[in-house]
């Protein structure tokens, strides 16, 4: 490799890195603390068929990394999302009127949302005519919700926060010219506080649990193209486990802690179908194995006596999308999509830290190719679940603290994602040009 290139490939990659530093949590935008805001590509059609690749976009590979094998040369992308959550709690008024007479704060939660920016990098090189490698970075989990500080629910929550950070090479193998391969390993960063009031008077002092661990998995996928136009491809993540170490802090000394969390495992499917020379249709399908996450057991580091648990009683998730593609000019791409999310939250497990609910994705998007070589992409979703869900914890349920609450709260989300890609070096051989 020319002494230019192999520069190209260190400013690639330490762009890669700063744009992953960008990275902030907010309120989930998929099911659960899951995110979803990987590919400005993708979320201009509700990430229909992105496990499938094709176009000219790398961003498929967080969901299948063998889409890593449709690079030419050497091509880097940097994605960014602006995420504006909207989610008020709006408090029963038996809740407030008990909260009122034990001299609380008879109050609704308000905006429990935060603003957030979110940073996705891919990249990948050519090694031969059928290996292929790439990285890509990006926070798989993630959650901000700060209501009120001094509220009708602040036993129950006051702000909780999960950050994430995943790091995957990854190897593809082009078997043939319709079947294509690859794998890859994770390595994530996951952090975790969250807060609760320890009394209903105003001013009540906090109790803060903290922990963070480095964890390992890893990804799998392959890509079929049966006839000329039409791609098909399946991607797994595995699930993480993550040995938390932190503390938990309240009034007097601190307790070490330790908990164990098995982050999920997810199986996407992605479908490509060209109809026209410019017009294509899209659709997916994915399973998270929220199931796995049913209550996490925080212990102290010294005895190892349970001091708290962390009840969650997920189901799994399900998400399905549709889309199209539409080429208006060489240079310009049109898309659209919609999508159904099951959440694995139900009525049973709601609460105030994540009131989640199966919800709606509408949007639209779509490219501009500036040359052969740089490109530009814009999305937009609105996310939106209808009617208000229901937060009722009563005694007898896991995170009961002996106060009966009930609350709804109404959820909706806006998010606008761009992109700018860039192709380095020559052309592919012909020998390389996929059914995608």
């Amino acid at each position: 490799m020319s002494s230019i290139m192999y520069r190209r490939r260190r400013r690639l990659l330490s762009g890669v890195v700063t744009l992953a530093a960008l990275v902030a949590s907010h309120e989930a935008n998929a099911g659960a603390f899951a995110l979803r805001e990987q590919s400005a590509t993708g979320q201009g059609m509700s990430f229909a068929g992105m496990a499938a690749g094709g176009g000219d976009s790398l961003s498929g590979m967080f969901w299948n990394p063998a889409v890593v094998n449709q690079v030419e040369h050497l091509q880097g992308e940097q994605h960014l999302s602006f995420i504006a959550p909207s989610s008020k709690i709006e408090v029963s008024d038996a809740t407030k009127g008990l909260v009122g007479a034990l001299g609380g704060t008879p109050r609704d939660g308000g905006d429990i949302g935060e603003y957030a920016l979110l940073g996705a990098s891919y990249s990948a090189y050519r090694v031969s005519d059928q290996v292929s490698v790439g990285l890509s970075i990006n926070t798989p989990f993630g959650l901000a919700t700060d209501p009120h500080h001094n509220w009708a629910g602040q036993t129950y929550a006051r702000s909780s926060q999960v950050r994430s950070i995943n790091a995957a090479p990854t190897v593809g193998y082009q078997v043939n010219d319709w079947l294509s391969i690859a794998g890859g390993v994770q390595i994530q960063y996951f952090d975790i506080q969250l807060r609760q009031a320890l009394g209903l008077p105003q001013g009540s002092q906090n109790a803060t649990l903290t922990g963070d661990d480095i964890g390992v998995g890893f990804t799998a996928g392959m890509t079929i193209a049966p006839v000329e136009g039409t791609s098909v491809g399946v991607g797994f993540r595995s699930s993480i486990e993550h040995k938390l170490k932190g503390n938990l802090s309240v009034p007097g000394p601190n307790v070490k802690i330790k908990a164990e969390v098995d982050l999920p495992e997810q199986v996407t499917i992605g479908l490509r179908q060209r109809v026209t020379e410019d017009l294509t249709l899209l659709a997916g399908g994915e399973w998270t194995n929220w199931s796995r996450l049913d209550s996490v057991a925080v212990k102290a580091r010294t005895g190892g006596a349970t001091v708290t648990t962390l009840p969650f009683g997920y189901k799994d998730g399900w998400f399905v999308s549709g889309g199209a593609e539409y080429r208006f000019t060489p240079a310009l791409t049109g898309r659209a999509g919609v999508a159904y999310e099951w959440s694995p939250i139900t009525d049973k497990v709601r609460s105030n830290r994540l009131p989640d609910d199966d919800r709606w994705w509408l949007s639209a998007g779509g490219s501009y190719n500036h040359s052969d070589r740089l490109a530009f992409d814009l999305g937009y979703s609105y996310i939106f679940v209808p009617g208000k869900s229901k937060i009722d914890i009563k005694a007898g349920d896991p995170d009961f603290v002996g106060l009966p609450y009930s609350a709804k709260s109404k959820s909706e989300v806006h998010i606008v994602s761009a992109a700018v890609r860039y192709k380095f070096g020559g052309d592919a051989p012909a020998a390389l040009v996929t059914k995608y």
